[in-house]
């Protein structure tokens, strides 16, 4: 096992002219299962390959258990990769296990042994002898996971590995990911822009902007609940949160259309300065009937979520906003909405959230 710490980690493809990831530091401890999410291109595989070896950094360091491996080349870090696409060798499912054990000298009965032992956990010991490279995707990414944890490598990276599996055949290589690091004991790292797959593996996250950012690295409540930025905010969920920008004008915000009155929070904002406020979908509390201190919206749309659930798509004026209702509200209906202050969350202008 192998604790990774990468340490201001910046890297240009082009000179330092455009930054692919700018300034990561993050730590993932021996034994542990993490996931890098984020939109596609925010530098998440450019993360992976520097781990690996793959790529130098044009600035700062990797160091496995706190020795400096920055410019160590990839054979000799001792870290598997899987990519997005999977790879296999124009040979048998059980050559293609044994694979990384040619150059070991163990003898062959030790090799074809523990081939099998990883094939009867990935549950292809049926498909042993047949060609790996005509198999469908999803048989061809078990024989790629398998070659990875038969060396017994102390750091896995796996970048979208389930990106090009069938839809039903996921949910299996999922939960043999899982199996893994809980057995293995592995080092894992786990690239997704699927938040629900960087929840189900991830014990930790790390949100990435679009331009290469780590904007927040904690577990899923947290940054749920408390996300840091407001892009972890709207990036995490289903619909995302709202996000609403207004004047401060204390104890008011002046949203344009109506001003909100807080009674418990208090924010180190002057009158006058510009403030986004962010709220889950779920949180926001409508009424058919006028409320106290609630606003009226129309219903410009009805996403129905099954189940007798649904998202409302609610607009005032220029200000359009989402909740999570039980039941379906006829579009043009005017509903009253409060957002309670429990659950806001307010941000800065440039996204920082104010605490």
């Amino acid at each position: 096992m192998t604790k990774v710490s990468l340490k201001g980690i910046w890297h240009s493809y082009d000179g330092g002219k455009t930054w692919a990831v700018k300034d990561i530091n993050l730590e993932f401890e021996s034994g542990k299962q993490y996931s890098l999410l984020g939109p596609s291109g925010c530098g998440k595989t450019t993360i992976l390959k520097i781990i690996c070896g793959l790529l130098s950094p044009t600035r700062g360091s990797v160091l496995f258990d706190d020795t400096d491996v920055t410019p160590l080349p990839p054979e000799k870090r001792n870290v598997a990769i899987v990519f997005q696409f999977p790879v296999v060798y124009r040979m048998s499912v059980l050559e293609n296990l044994m694979f990384p054990l040619m150059n070991i000298n163990i003898p062959r009965e030790e090799k074809i042994r523990r081939a099998k032992e990883i094939a009867d956990l990935w549950e292809i010991t049926h498909i042993l002898n047949e060609p790996a490279h005509r198999l469908g995707p999803a048989d061809r990414q078990r024989i790629a996971i398998g070659r990875a944890i038969i060396r017994n490598t102390s750091l896995i990276l796996l970048d979208e590995p389930m990106s090009s599996i069938e839809p039903d055949r996921r949910y299996d290589i999922k939960k043999l990911l899982l199996r893994i690091g809980k057995e293995f004991k592995r080092t894992m790292v786990f690239v997704t822009h699927d938040q629900t797959e960087a929840l189900t593996f991830g014990e930790k996250i790390a949100v990435m902007s679009g331009d290469g950012r780590v904007l927040q690295f904690g577990t899923f409540d947290e940054i749920y609940h408390r996300p840091e930025h407001e892009f972890v905010g709207f990036f995490i969920g289903f619909p995302g949160m709202n996000i609403v920008k207004g004047i401060v004008e204390k104890p008011y915000i002046n949203f344009g259309q109506f001003k909100l009155r807080l009674e418990k929070v208090e924010l180190p904002l002057k009158s006058g300065e510009e403030v986004k406020m962010g709220i889950r979908p779920e949180h926001i509390d409508l009424s058919m009937e006028r409320m106290e201190n609630a606003f009226p919206f129309k219903v410009i749309y009805y996403e129905d979520l099954g189940r007798g659930r649904g998202i409302l798509h609610l607009s005032n004026g220029p200000i359009f906003i989402k909740a999570v209702c039980e039941k379906e509200i006829s579009i043009g209906s005017t509903v009253w909405v409060s957002f309670p202050e429990e659950h806001l969350i307010f941000f800065r202008n440039d996204g920082q959230r104010i605490l």
